[in-house]
């Protein structure tokens, strides 16, 4: 099959190429000018330079048979901003694909567009959408983007919870501060999350993108084994680590007070800020999902635990300097 990656020469999109590639797929990578390709060079990848903004977009669906869409911004300076490139990129990708006859289209989207669980348990992925931060009103507006183009191809969103693995910066930090042996949480971190390894979620994708078309539908995804408390997590981080690391419990409100300097420091940086209040909201909710429906659709089962996964990125990030 000949697919359009987005997002390829990010954490996830690395990840997605090298299973799609290993499974005899032709990849054509949609990058920027810019975009640092170091995960994908020893890859048998097509480049097709574009952004989600429309440049390029027409060209590099050309000669298609299915989209896998990766590209997006998990943080920004503005939920419009969120909105530009996340809902509005998603409607004009989801155009182009259409427009030149691509027949499969794979919106990887976020649990954050769905909304957190109903009394830790995991929401069925049909129901309506609840999100609770820009980020994910601008992941569940590229989701309504992209099934609108049902009719014309085949449109399937698939919503992972957090994903960690090599090449993750998203983790980097708490791995960082548990490497110094204490590691903040909001309240009393009873908060229970779910998580995926960034190479079971590609294999994921894959899985999807091979599987039998069915009109327009949404998958969760998840690793295996139970949802995790952040308290937990940051045992686990601690065994990966092979040290004793402590929970420090903050309230929320003083999370809230880091996320308003951090907005204030953003805008004078004209930079996205490392935390916002949006993403407080997020820490306060149960991000639980499971991969049932997914499993029932395409046969695949996630197979990286917790505990190896979390060794195997930490080795990586000493590998290159980063732990």
């Amino acid at each position: 099959m000949r697919v359009l990656l987005t997002g390829a020469s990010g954490f996830i999109g690395a990840h997605t190429a090298r299973a799609l590639s290993e499974a005899g797929h032709a990849v054509r990578a949609l990058v920027r000018p810019t975009s640092d390709r170091s995960g994908l060079t020893d890859l048998p990848v097509e480049y097709a330079v574009g952004d989600l903004i429309g440049a390029g977009l027409t060209t590099a669906c050309g000669g298609m048979d299915a989209v896998v869409h990766l590209a997006g911004l998990t943080r920004a300076r503005s939920e419009a901003h969120f909105m530009r490139v996340n809902g509005e990129g998603t409607a004009l990708l989801a155009e182009a694909a259409a427009n030149a006859d691509v027949r499969r289209f794979v919106y990887v989207s976020s649990i954050a567009a769905h909304g957190p669980a109903d009394h830790g348990q995991p929401r069925d992925p049909a129901e309506p959408a609840r999100p609770v931060s820009p980020y994910g009103r601008s992941k569940a507006a590229g989701e309504t983007a992209a099934l609108a183009r049902t009719g014309q191809m085949a449109v399937q969103v698939l919503r992972p919870p957090l994903v960690y693995g090599p090449r993750d910066n998203a983790l980097l930090p708490f791995f960082r501060m548990a490497r110094w042996r204490i590691v903040p949480v909001m309240g009393r971190g009873e908060n229970r999350l779910s998580l995926i390894h960034a190479r079971d979620l590609a294999e994921s994708i894959q899985a999807l993108l091979e599987s039998e078309p069915v009109p327009a539908a949404c998958f969760h995804v998840a690793g295996p084994g139970k949802p995790q408390s952040w308290r937990e997590l940051v045992e686990a981080l601690g065994r990966a680590l092979e040290r004793s690391v402590n929970v420090l419990p903050i309230p929320a409100a003083g999370f809230v007070g880091a996320a308003l300097m951090a907005e204030a420091g953003a805008r004078l940086s004209k930079g996205p800020p490392i935390l916002d209040r949006g993403k407080v909201t997020e820490m306060r909710q149960r991000w639980i999902c499971d991969h049932v429906a997914l499993t029932a659709a395409t046969g695949w089962e996630p197979r990286c635990d917790l505990d190896p996964g979390l060794r195997e990125t930490a080795a990586w990030y000493r590998a290159r300097g980063w732990l």
